[in-house]
């Protein structure tokens, strides 16, 4: 097996060490008739970040990317050192210098990312999303050493959404059969995200944050967008809670937080399933084909809908399906992919090696 599907499995695992404490803790505080265990949820909101997404990102810049751009990935000591590095980050979460290993994984592909800053194999030159890439990770490093001193889980939310915006010119062109993106629009949707972010909470983070989603969705193009159903319903829906993010700022915290950490950052990874395709093949040099299902966008959404309303000051024993529904329905669309591929890795008889 191929390092790069071994980082995808210890993102899943992550994301399971990360989320269901937090299912559990949320129940709790909704009331949940009997005791759970609710001790670990304090470093959901890091095992998410510096846990899951990052090592999903690093896969994608490590492995994925790498193989796209130059026709070969990081050294398999590279990624496993990037890996081993999450992972201990994480076993030392309780304590500072968890975000000093973060700061050594960024490094690390910040590192690997020089080379998306030079021409392709094949002559291409860099693009809009290869600059955001890297600068996105440049703001990530001061982001998580201002988080060594100050404890402000929010900030972090620039790292994931801002990768998000910095390859979606790249992830829609894919998804949509080649449809170019306005650029300069989705750089301006950009800055203003993460000014929006870096200002909460009050009425100009609320404005901002409106800002770029107004850009960011009309430079995308999705109204207009034709092609396959799946991506462009998932993608409506992640951009629907981006903008319900902007209101969320003034009400919520909760529903402020999670309607882009859930909302707009899973249903957009469920939309550019094509993007999770490519790092499939790269991890595993096998052309491989899943078929999506709009069971887990019901259930994420449904869920987070729920919350939602939890946090508007209704309840109702139903509201307890909240979190354990956005649970579900995100591990079903890894566990629907896994399935998928590995059943066609047994099936092929050779390994086909991916076109250099």
């Amino acid at each position: 097996m191929r390092v790069g599907m071994l980082l995808l499995l210890e993102g899943f695992i992550i994301l399971l060490f990360g989320g269901i404490p937090a299912v559990l803790t949320f129940m709790d505080m909704q009331g949940f008739p009997y005791p759970l265990p609710t001790t670990f949820f304090e470093f959901h909101w890091f095992i998410m970040i510096y846990g899951f997404f990052l090592t999903i990102i690093g896969n994608e810049i490590l492995v994925a990317l790498s193989m796209e751009w130059k026709g070969e990935q990081a050294p398999d000591y590279y990624v496993i050192g990037f890996a081993v590095t999450v992972l201990v980050s994480l076993l030392l979460s309780s304590t500072p210098y968890s975000f000093y290993l973060v700061l050594l994984a960024l490094g690390m592909l910040i590192y690997h990312s020089r080379i998306y800053l030079s021409p392709s194999k094949l002559g291409l030159r860099p693009t809009t999303y290869n600059y955001l890439l890297f600068v996105t990770l440049i703001l990530t490093v001061f982001v998580t050493a201002f988080q060594i001193f100050l404890d402000l889980p929010w900030i972090s939310l620039i790292f994931p959404t801002l990768t998000i915006f910095s390859v979606m010119s790249r992830d829609i062109g894919l998804v949509f059969g080649g449809r170019l993106i306005k650029d300069k629009e989705i750089v301006f949707a950009y800055a203003f995200l993460l000014l929006g972010l870096l200002v909460y909470p009050n009425w100009t983070s609320s404005l901002l944050i409106f800002a770029g989603w107004f850009l960011s969705f009309h430079g995308s193009g999705l109204v207009k967008a034709r092609g396959r159903v799946y991506p462009k319903v998932s993608l409506s829906i992640a951009w629907t809670w981006l903008l319900l993010s902007s209101i969320f700022s003034l009400t919520s915290y909760d529903a402020f937080i999670h309607s882009i950490a859930v909302g707009f950052l899973f249903n957009t990874v469920f939309g550019v399933d094509v993007v999770l395709i490519d790092m499939l093949i790269s991890a595993t040099g096998v052309h491989v084909k899943v078929k999506p299902s709009y069971i887990p966008i019901i259930l994420l959404n449904l869920g987070l809908l729920t919350r939602v309303i939890f946090d508007m000051g209704f309840t109702s024993p139903l509201l307890l399906l909240s979190a354990p529904l956005q649970g579900i329905g995100i591990l079903s669309f890894y566990l629907n992919t896994f399935r998928q591929v590995f059943k066609q890795i047994r099936k092929t008889p050779q390994v086909e090696k991916r076109v250099q």
